[in-house]
């Protein structure tokens, strides 16, 4: 196993107490520096964090051990995490995007009901929405006065692939709509307004 190789060992050999305690021992101090080393470089959440000592070779009684310890000493907290990636990303993904990326990552419902709550009491999460959706209408070309039905259902077809709501893809793609929109705001926001960027 990874976990045999990294200690020198070969599979099945047998070892006395003494020498497990210490095996143990070793191996809890190169997890914890390990956790060091992926957090001194970026955030993670709990689960994206076992898998990588996991992947790393690492017993999961040593990993759950670790991430323990990594909580009671704050330094692994999923809703402070999931609070600092909606703040990161309101201003480029859905929602619905957000929300999705977050669950992949491990994140309880709970938390990330309560990190929108939170950012939400910062800033206008629905207009930031709606930026969104004019960033992505203009660098398509979208204009409401010349547009066919089907370059209309296209255009609400590939924003509601992104995770926007239709009510708000249709308030958005008509100058009467609850946010309006005017030629004036294409032609300022040419070159400026770029999709938000992916990241891993």
């Amino acid at each position: 196993s990874l976990t045999a190789a990294r200690l020198g060992l070969e599979e099945g050999q047998e070892l006395s107490e003494e020498a497990y305690d210490e095996i143990l021992k070793s191996l809890r101090k190169s997890c914890m520096q390990k956790c060091g080393s992926l957090l001194g470089t970026r955030d993670y959440s709990e689960q994206r964090l076992r898998e990588k000592l996991q992947t790393a070779g690492y017993p999961a009684d040593v990993v759950e051990d670790a991430l323990q310890k990594l909580r009671d000493a704050g330094y692994l907290d999923d809703l402070r995490y999931a609070e600092s990636y909606v703040r990161t990303h309101i201003q480029d993904r859905s929602r619905l995007r957000i929300m999705r990326d977050l669950s992949a990552k491990g994140i309880s419902e709970a938390y990330i009901e309560e990190a929108f709550r939170s950012v939400s009491e910062e800033e206008n999460i629905e207009e930031a929405q709606r930026r969104q959706i004019l960033r992505l209408l203009q660098k398509r070309g979208f204009d409401p006065r010349e547009a066919t039905f089907e370059e209309r259902q296209k255009t609400m077809a590939f924003l509601h692939r992104k995770g926007y709501p239709a009510d708000m893809i249709r308030q958005m793609q008509t100058k009467n709509g609850v946010t309006p929109y005017t030629p004036e705001e294409y032609a300022d926001s040419s070159g400026n307004g770029t999709e938000g960027q992916e990241q891993g």
